[in-house]
Order: structure tokens, then C-alpha cells, then sequence
């Protein structure tokens, strides 16, 4: 991020970094009530919790937020790279317990863990597993995870689980060989795109956190064209904003008008990211072209059909035929952008 500019605009530091900073946390667009119930959640309830947001939307802010609000008696391990194997994974949070490396079998790190989770129970502190970029998890390292969610003592869940990811994790808890875990999430949270209204407020929450006091610094024109080509992600939104005020700055004018935008906006691929991916559930409707492809072979099997009829009573056999094609089609609803679930959904069965 560029800090020419401070000085021009009267900022005392920048204003866009796409580094996660709690002191630039905005908490509209859902982020402030998601913080309170993540935190009621982390200190209340025991199970697997989900976060999904699409890249760049603010959910490792987020968990870092949430962590720090924490009580005292609670220890975290927070994994922010989580591409281990079954045994790595185990052996990572082994060592941000403080338990030192061992030379054990699988099960004999599993039992040792264990018991740390037991000692550390006893004395009164509750343990929350964070697991970032969740949806980068190999499933064997996800069944392990699973597995740590059975550890319990005679009343209480040893560890508290929370997975964070983008829109894959949804497809890989879906998948049928992680049906278990999937039936231990017991909160799901949406994490949505900021609408036009609130990416206004975001960026100006942002300038005035940086230390300008002034009027608008960015046009009306110029809000209405970063809002369409930002496809409302945080990460977006920062690198067009820093870009278009360091191109103001370079023409030495004194708010950002829509050429700037534009300019930035030219630097930077597509920002429509989320509005052109079709993710859909194994349990929900199959892509268009799929259908498209289906609906081709049937055709070309009624054509076929046809004209093995059709060719006796050409030569006066005399025949007819009829077909009675159907197809349903049915689509998704949306998720809201503040969702509790007892557990993430079952597939809905096909109609008959």
C-alpha cells in the first residue's frame, strides 16, 4: 500500500492496508453482530462452528478479533496455514499446547493430547481450536479435527472447534465421506459481501480511523463506480481506494473523482469473482450445462426411437409412437447473512 499520499490528504497513516488491523475493524454489514456471536458461541457452546466467506471479505480479522476478546482462562491454537496430513495436524496443535515433539505412534499422540486437554480441563481452562483457510484441508485432516471433537470428559467437550473458510468448505463438508463432522457443526455463519450503502461507510469509517477530518474525500461519482466494480469484498475495496487516492495525488487534486477509480480499477483484474461463480451443492440443482448436455442426449435418443418407427410405416406397415418427456428443475435459496444452524443441512431427497 502507497503512503505518498499521507501527507497530501492530511492521513496520519494509510488508510487501505489489506493487512487485517483491528483498528480498522467495520462493523457494519453484519461484522459487529457476527463478532458478539462468535464470541457467545466460543465461550458458551461446545461443537464445530463454521465461518464461510468469500476471499478478501474480512474472516481472519474476524477470528483474530474474536480470539482477542476471549477470557483468560481460555487457550487457543490458531492455525492459519492448515495444509498438514493426520499426522502433521495433530502434531501442530500438540506444539502450540506446549506439548514437545514425540516420537510416538499416530495413537500415541492422539492419547497424549488428550490427556494435556485433560490436565488443562482440570484446571479450569477451555481450549479453542481456530482453523483459518479450512477449506484448503486435505479430508483426512479435516477427519482428525473430527476426531478431536470426541474428546470429552464425563460432562464437557475438551476442545471447542472453529473452522473458517471461503465457499469451498461448504462443498468439502458436503462430501459423503465427512457426513460425521458434518453432523457435529452445530452454527453455521455467512459472512456476505458489503452492499452499495455500506461500502460507502466502509470507506469512509476507514479515512476518518486514518485521521482525515475533512469533508467527502471521494466523489459521488466516484463511490458509484468503486461500489460496482469492487463486487463489495473488503480486500477489493482497499487495493481500489489506495490506488485511485494515489492517482489523486499524482494529479495533486484534492478529492478522488471517477477517472481515478476507473484508473485503478484498470490495474486489477475482474472483480466479479463472486457474481460469476455458480457454486452449488452436491444436494442442489446440477450446472446448467449439465442439464443442457442431458437434455441433447435425450433428444437425440427420441430422434432415434422415431425413425425406427417411423421407417415401416414409411413402407406402410403403419405405426405410431409417443413420448412423455419430463424434467424438474428446482433452485437454491440464499443464505442470509446471519445464519444459526443446529447443523449444516442434509441433502434433500429427488422427488419421484
Amino acid at each position: 500500500m502507497s503512503t505518498l499520499y499521507l501527507d497530501h490528504f492530511g492521513l496520519k497513516k494509510p488508510p487501505f492496508h489489506i493487512t487485517p488491523d483491528p483498528d480498522f475493524f467495520f462493523s457494519g454489514g453484519q461484522r459487529g453482530p457476527i463478532l458478539g456471536a462468535l464470541v457467545h458461541v466460543a465461550t458458551h457452546d461446545e461443537g464445530i462452528s463454521t465461518v464461510v466467506a468469500e476471499v478478501g471479505s474480512g474472516k481472519t480479522l474476524l477470528a483474530r478479533l474474536m480470539i482477542a476478546q476471549l477470557p483468560p482462562a481460555f487457550c487457543t491454537v490458531y492455525l492459519a496455514n492448515p495444509c498438514f496430513n493426520r499426522d502433521e495436524i495433530i502434531e501442530a496443535i500438540s506444539r502450540d499446547l506446549g506439548l514437545p515433539d514425540l516420537l510416538a505412534s499416530r495413537e500415541g499422540k492422539l492419547a497424549a493430547l488428550q490427556q494435556e486437554l485433560l490436565r488443562r480441563h482440570a484446571a479450569g481452562q477451555r481450549v479453542l481450536l481456530v482453523i483459518d483457510e479450512a477449506h484448503t484441508m486435505p479430508i483426512e485432516s479435516i477427519e482428525e479435527v473430527r476426531l478431536l471433537s470426541n474428546i470429552e470428559s464425563a460432562q464437557h467437550k475438551l476442545v471447542n472447534i472453529m473452522l473458517f473458510g471461503q465457499p469451498e468448505l461448504d462443498d468439502l463438508l458436503a462430501q459423503p465421506r465427512l457426513r460425521q463432522l458434518r453432523d457435529r457443526v452445530i452454527h453455521r455463519f455467512d459472512l456476505q459481501r458489503l452492499k452499495a450503502d455500506e461500502i460507502g461507510a466502509y470507506i469512509d469509517h476507514r479515512l476518518r480511523v486514518a485521521g482525515w477530518s475533512s469533508a467527502r474525500l471521494f466523489s459521488l461519482p466516484a463511490l458509484a463506480h468503486l461500489v460496482r466494480v469492487s463486487d463489495g469484498r473488503a480486500r477489493r475495496i482497499n487495493l481500489l481506494a489506495d490506488k485511485a487516492l494515489l492517482a489523486a495525488y499524482s494529479l495533486g487534486k484534492q478529492e478522488v473523482d471517477e477517472a481515478q477509480v476507473s484508473s485503478a480499477a484498470s490495474e486489477l483484474p475482474s472483480g466479479q469473482l463472486g457474481l460469476a461463480r455458480q457454486r452449488l451443492q452436491p444436494w442442489r440443482s446440477p450446472p446448467w450445462h449439465m442439464i443442457t448436455a442431458c437434455l441433447g442426449a435425450a433428444a437425440l435418443g427420441a430422434l432415434v426411437v422415431w425413425a425406427a418407427l417411423a421407417v415401416p410405416w414409411a413402407r406402410g406397415a403403419g405405426a405410431a409412437a409417443t413420448t412423455n418427456p419430463v424434467l424438474e428443475q428446482s433452485q437454491p435459496t440464499g443464505s442470509p447473512s446471519l445464519r444459526f444452524e443446529s447443523s449444516l443441512a442434509a441433502p434433500p431427497k429427488k422427488a419421484d
